[in-house]
């Protein structure tokens, strides 16, 4: 890959420094000469850096450490100085008006990216939502997309919630970059914390409070402007209605049949006479034909019965076997008529020929539907018939046994799976993203005005490791003199401070013990619980006959419905507050899986500040990475998250709410009326008193969802046993301890933020050493010893 020029020219400054080229000590007479240009030609090739050999270590690091080391004053030489450089390396002087790298890179532009980001996503909402209500209309709030194939219906959702929760994590990690942004201090903020101005006046006055750099934080908000910390709750409150609905903006309605089973003797279908009240009284004690959840009081079981004994026989019903007709009926949402079942078992007059009746609407209870059916004249609650095919079937108390049935031909009902969309979801979607593109207008608008007014380094905004090095650099924190191997232990428990050099540091030594146990503790809670009710959904399973092992659960289906597995806990199932309390209840694990990210992001955002931090103590030295780059600073569009780190982590959020929205789901079941009740429920009409809005799960859905989170929380356990190298004190995120680092000798303060640095011993004096950050050679430093003292 070619590199640019500013890649050339930084990686040529910092190979000068590292392999211990005197460039800086040249006097300007010097300069002139003809040295220089044998040197330096005008056309450099910056190839042969990667073969020049390794430099001899500094003394320091020679002497053997187990002998008594005499100690002899020393101070760093030979400072980088930007005005001799740019006559070798004009790229230090460039700006955003000669640079496109630092045009793009400035931190406005890339807020600018999430800006663009947010208002793709808000244009596909805004498209999607205004197609669907012009294309497909509504009706009490409710949508219909489709209408047709369950496994058609079953693909698409599926399909359409992976997009959704690809969006939805486009526009959180969107908003929570800007959050970040909004929540990083200014120079200001942290001299406030940490009460420098009193400190400066006052030695013996007590530091303040530490502030966070370079990650999401709630403790910088009680210092920032009122500006940024009201836009940041507007984002933030404005993230959660989208956790709580966005994955319910469309659904899966699938239809089930009412129908009215008549069991009667074979002189029904010659027009004998029959009575309700007989057929009621024979019923009696069956839950499976008396129970509440059957029945519905607002039937004409007359016009129902008599309608169904004049068409028996016609052309559009048709004869079943035992066994066909059981499994017909054991379907839950198989296209289901009315019937009558013959038996052959009873001897009593022909003038009474109904013998008993049912009448069936969809059971919102995870019992079977056909509990008349599979209760097989048990007279006991029965969730799942026995195996098929059944060839002997008894019904009701009497244990009439059945003979065989007349049902109304399946080809000829309505029944049709629906894939729905919620208008007032859709609606409440996109006024969210307008608020948010909203928001991040305004502050990238001030930001930009702000930037134009912004000549006071005290202003400017630490994002990013690199932006606190460098302030600290230009102008030393009073309240950290003479603390440069300070960690962030010193300030957050207050203990007294000692000059600490340990060589090897975990990763998970840069986030603090609490910040872990609420991590470990929130993740491994949701775990627990989640598999407690799984669990419990277990128990359920098998008090239905049902088998709890994995093939058994992937035979239910990954994402399915199922009349088994309905949430049972009491919500309402009537439309409106049917659908609205089901859809919250849905989406509550979507929230909670948000606020574990938020920890765990910070988590590994912390493990990568302190990273960077302890790599600048190698002698690869590289310019500071910071927000608003000069000349040849790094910069990146992430504050703190690379790419290779960023992008599985979103990957994963992703995956993760789409499992989520696999295992708890909105489901709304259409009941459709049966033939004969033309004026209450006209057949083949939608039923609406009897659909009903329920939260469905998926056992297996869930089993891999729990496995995939316990298998991210190792994976963060896992990270955090890497190493550090150990140099370099455990700074973190910790703004005082990183500015304990940062007090650079004075002929650094003017120039040094803007070149290659490296950290290490610039001075040892009456035997105590001093370490800061430097662009002396890498020779005319040294390395930190556990022998000596440093302040």
């Amino acid at each position: 890959m070619t590199e640019t020029p500013a890649i050339q020219a930084r990686y040529a400054v910092s190979t000068h420094l590292a392999q211990n080229t005197d460039l800086y000590s040249v006097s300007e007479e010097e300069s002139q000469s003809d040295d220089r240009s044998a040197a330096f030609p005008e056309t450099t090739d910056f190839s042969h850096y990667n073969s020049l050999p390794d430099q001899v270590e500094s003394s320091a690091h020679s002497e053997n450490t187990e002998q008594p080391v005499e100690v002899y004053d020393f101070r760093a030489s030979r400072f980088a100085k930007r005005s001799r450089l740019s006559q070798w390396f004009p790229q230090i002087e460039d700006d955003e008006n000669s640079s496109t790298r630092i045009y793009f890179s400035r931190r406005s532009r890339a807020l600018l990216l999430q800006i663009l980001l947010i208002g793709l996503i808000l244009a596909t909402n805004l498209g999607l939502t205004i197609y669907a209500i012009v294309s497909y209309g509504s009706q009490n709030g409710v949508g219909t997309i489709y209408k047709g194939d369950c496994n058609k219906v079953k693909t698409l959702d599926q399909w359409i919630h992976l997009l959704i929760n690809f969006l939805s994590t486009g526009l959180l990690a969107a908003s929570n970059y800007c959050m970040q942004l909004q929540a990083a201090p200014t120079r200001a903020d942290v001299d406030h914390a940490h009460q420098a101005d009193a400190h400066e006046r006052n030695r013996a006055h007590k530091e303040g409070q530490w502030l966070d750099i370079g990650v999401p934080s709630l403790r910088n908000l009680w210092y920032i402007s009122n500006w940024r910390r009201f836009a940041w709750a507007l984002l933030a409150l404005s993230s959660v209605p989208v956790h709580l609905i966005y994955n319910s903006a469309v659904f899966q309605s699938l239809a089930s049949n009412d129908y009215t089973i008549a069991v009667v003797k074979d002189s029904f279908v010659n027009g004998s006479s029959w009575n309700l009240t007989t057929a009621e009284n024979n019923r009696r004690g069956d839950f499976g034909w008396e129970d509440f959840r059957v029945n519905p009081p607002n039937r004409n079981y007359t016009e129902i019965i008599l309608d169904m004994q004049q068409n028996a026989m016609s052309t559009g019903w048709e004869d079943m076997n035992i066994s066909a007709c059981f499994a017909l009926y054991n379907d839950y949402f198989a296209p289901q008529g009315n019937g009558v079942i013959f038996v052959k078992n009873d001897t009593g007059a022909e003038d009474d020929s109904l013998l008993m009746y049912v009448s069936i609407i969809p059971r919102s209870d995870d019992w079977a539907k056909n509990m008349w059916a599979a209760m097989n004249g048990s007279e006991s609650f029965v969730a799942r018939a026995t195996d098929l095919p059944v060839t002997k079937w008894f019904l009701g108390p009497k244990q009439y046994e059945v003979s065989h049935c007349r049902v109304q031909d399946p080809d000829t009902i309505t029944n049709q799976c629906r894939f729905e969309y919620s208008p007032p979801i859709m609606y409440t979607i996109c006024a969210l993203n307008i608020i948010k593109a909203f928001v991040m207008l305004c502050i990238w608008s001030v930001r930009r005005w702000q930037d134009a007014e912004r000549t006071d380094a005290d202003k400017a905004v630490l994002y990013t490791l690199g932006d606190a090095v460098a302030s600290f650099m230009r102008r030393p924190d009073p309240t950290t003199v003479d603390m440069g191997l300070a960690t962030k232990g010193d300030f957050i428990r207050r203990r007294p401070w000692k000059n600490r050099l340990e060589k090897r540091n975990f990763w998970f030594k840069a986030a603090s013990i609490r910040r872990w146990i609420v991590l470990l503790f929130l993740c491994c809670l949701t775990i627990v619980i989640v598999a407690i009710l799984l669990g419990v959904s277990f128990v359920s399973l098998r008090h239905r006959k049902f088998s709890t092992s994995i093939p058994a659960l992937w035979q239910l289906g990954f994402g399915n419905l199922t009349p088994y597995t309905y949430l049972v806990i009491g919500l309402p199932r009537e439309d409106p507050e049917g659908l609205i309390s089901n859809v919250l209840l849905a989406n509550l694990p979507q929230l909670v899986l948000s606020i574990l990210y938020i920890f765990y992001n910070s988590m590994l955002s912390t493990f990568l500040v302190q990273r960077e931090f302890s790599r600048m103590c190698r002698k690869q030295r590289k310019p500071l990475r910071v927000s608003e780059p000069i000349g040849i600073q790094r910069s990146s569009y992430f504050i703190s998250l690379p790419l290779r780190y960023g992008i599985p982590i979103y990957t994963t959020s992703a995956l993760m709410h789409w499992l989520i929205s696999q295992s708890l789901f909105l489901a709304r079941i259409t009941a459709i009326c049966a033939d004969g009740n033309p004026e209450i429920c006209p057949g083949g009409q939608v039923d609406l008193a009897n659909s009903f809005s329920t939260c469905g799960y998926s056992p297996i859905a869930v089993f891999i969802t729990i496995l995939v989170g316990a298998f991210i929380v190792l994976v963060i356990v896992a990270i955090g046993l890497r190493t550090y190298d150990g140099t370099m004190s455990m700074a973190s995120t910790n703004s005082m301890a990183i500015s304990a680092a940062c007090h650079v000798l004075q002929e650094d303060r003017e120039d040094g933020y803007l070149l290659p640095v490296q950290w290490g011993v610039v001075e040892i004096k009456d035997g105590v050493g001093k370490c800061a950050f430097t662009t002396a050679p890498a020779n005319r430093i040294k390395m930190p010893e556990a022998e000596l003292k440093y302040k």
